[in-house]
This record gives structure tokens, C-alpha cells and sequence, in this order.
């Protein structure tokens, strides 16, 4: 076992690893998209009964979005998403939820990766393919479901 002080140098390395990370993190990020990044909003599946279109893509990162669309009237009422890439991922897709729900798929489909950096705000360049992940995920929701017969969506 080891010694109690080497648990504590640990413990304290830790804690000042920590506390760079998240300085750095503050010089990245928005306070905003840090928040939605620790409390993503409409994440989660909706329940089958809801979901009206699934649809996931991975990007060429290597990360993966699924979209559950709810739609009703060609108006997005509800939708949520998973991901299993990284945090700016889920920032992003998250960010792409709240623009649009409650949009027509017109709406919906005229959003723009520019549109959810901007609603970010200060996110780093580096990160920015994950709104495009996010963004060409939903818009690919939209067409299978634009591609869907009419007698198998939920209207």
C-alpha cells in the first residue's frame, strides 16, 4: 500500500490538473455551451410512441448523432438526441435541438452549423465539424422522412 502522503501529492495533483482544465475550458468555451455541455438539453430518446423519424450518422471523426424527430403537420412538436462522440458533440447537438423544435421542416432545414456556432458563442474553431455533424444529422432526419410513404408516418 501506499504511503498517506503519497495519496495526498495525488489527490492534490489531481485537483490542480483539474483546475487547468477547466481554466482552459473557460478560454475556450461560452459559459453557455459549458453549461450545455454538463446539462444538455433534449437529451435522451423520446419514447417510440412519439418518435416519428430515428435517424443517426457518424461524421468522419468518428463521432455518431442520433436524431428522435417528432413530427406533426410538417412541424418539428418534439425531438431529442444521443450521442457517443465528445462533449463538444453533445453541445452541438443539443444546441441544433433547441433551434429546432418547434420549426417547420422548411424551418428546420434552412438551419446552418454557422447558425448553432453563433448560438454558442465562443466555441473553438477546432470543434466546429461537430456542429456539422449535428446540423447534416438533423437535415438527414428530415429527407428519411421526406423519403418515408405517407402511410407510415404519424400524422
Amino acid at each position: 500500500m501506499g504511503s498517506p502522503k503519497f495519496g495526498q501529492e495525488f489527490d492534490q495533483f489531481v485537483n490542480d490538473l483539474q483546475k487547468k482544465v477547466d481554466q482552459k475550458d473557460k478560454q475556450d468555451f461560452s459559459a453557455y455551451a459549458l453549461d450545455l455541455g454538463n446539462h444538455p438539453r433534449h437529451h435522451g430518446p423520446l419514447s417510440p410512441l412519439e418518435t416519428t423519424v430515428k435517424h443517426t450518422w457518424r461524421g468522419p471523426c468518428g463521432d455518431a448523432i442520433t436524431f428522435y424527430l417528432q413530427i406533426v403537420e410538417d412541424q418539428i412538436r418534439n425531438l431529442s438526441f444521443e450521442s457517443d462522440g465528445c462533449i463538444t458533440s453533445d453541445m452541438a447537438a443539443s444546441q441544433t435541438a433547441m433551434l429546432a423544435i418547434h420549426k417547420t421542416l422548411t424551418e428546420a432545414k434552412a438551419l446552418t452549423d454557422g447558425q448553432v456556432i453563433a448560438a454558442l458563442g465562443k466555441f473553438p474553431s477546432a470543434s466546429f465539424h461537430c456542429a456539422t455533424l449535428a446540423i447534416t444529422t438533423l437535415h438527414q432526419a428530415i429527407d428519411k422522412y421526406s423519403d418515408m410513404p405517407r402511410t407510415d408516418k404519424l400524422e
